[in-house]
């Protein structure tokens, strides 16, 4: 077995994606996709999640997808991404489309942030300040957030269920009861979404989503993310380029 099929190369396209999503739709009569407000509510709840650890242009390509078939997703954001800047006009305009089209905002937290002051009150004094912040720029209320690249120190150590009025993500309920399907580092890291949309025996359902993933054409992980940064290096070159044509200045080389 060669190694793009081994990794389901295949599997991770925007037609691909657009599939799995109608197959996912057409099974919400015995479905119900949610927030984690009221995963606990019904007896088939799945919820949709993305954490946008790269590119928030391939974030918005999945949401205008779910969009049209009607699904709403959570979109956990991240303050300080290497890979992008919330208050850069672009990706500020982007994550507020996302907004528009009816899916929710939620907070993605860098774990770094935690190691060196692993307590409760670090945790929630940050989720506080984070809360604050994306109410002001997204006017949406911000009701959970998600660990980025949490070890298993900090996700026994933060358990509970919420943690300054947000929803965890990585509570130990949700960990311990609801069947999770992750595509982390551009694999099926446990189970393939395909097979884990056919089963009807674990619920609730969380499927989680990275969108720098997820490419018009089949790309092999590396490929992926280097077409992100690719991507990121062409838009920062293109507007310093264009504020010199604007400013009458010389790109003396």
């Amino acid at each position: 077995m060669d190694t793009r099929e081994l990794y389901h190369f295949d599997d991770f396209t925007e037609q691909n994606y657009r599939r799995l999503l109608i197959k996912a739709v057409q099974k919400t009569d015995t479905r119900e996709f949610c927030s984690y407000k009221n995963i606990w509510s019904g007896t088939k709840s799945i919820i949709w999640r993305h954490d946008i650890d790269c590119s928030v242009h391939r974030a918005l390509k999945m949401a205008r997808i779910e969009a049209e078939v009607g699904v709403h997703a959570v979109y956990f954001v991240m303050a300080d991404s290497s890979f992008y800047n919330i208050m850069e006009k672009d990706i500020y305009d982007r994550l507020n489309e996302i907004k528009s089209l009816g899916h929710e905002i939620g907070i993605h937290i860098d774990c770094e942030d935690l190691k060196n002051c692993p307590s409760e009150e670090n945790l929630i004094s940050r989720l506080q300040f984070l809360k604050r912040l994306y109410e002001e720029l997204f006017s949406q209320d911000i009701r959970t957030f998600s660990f980025h690249n949490p070890t298993e120190d900090i996700m026994n150590r933060f358990y509970k269920d919420t943690y300054a009025g947000l929803y965890n993500a990585y509570s130990a309920k949700i960990r311990e009861k609801a069947a999770y399907c992750s595509d982390s580092n551009g694999y099926w890291r446990f189970q393939r979404l395909e097979d884990f949309l056919d089963e009807e025996n674990k619920y609730p359902m969380c499927v989680l989503t990275h969108p720098v993933w997820w490419t018009p054409e089949v790309l092999s992980p590396a490929q992926r993310i280097e077409r992100a940064i690719e991507g990121r290096k062409q838009c920062v070159q293109t507007a310093y380029e264009t504020m010199l044509q604007d400013y009458g200045r010389l790109n003396v080389k």
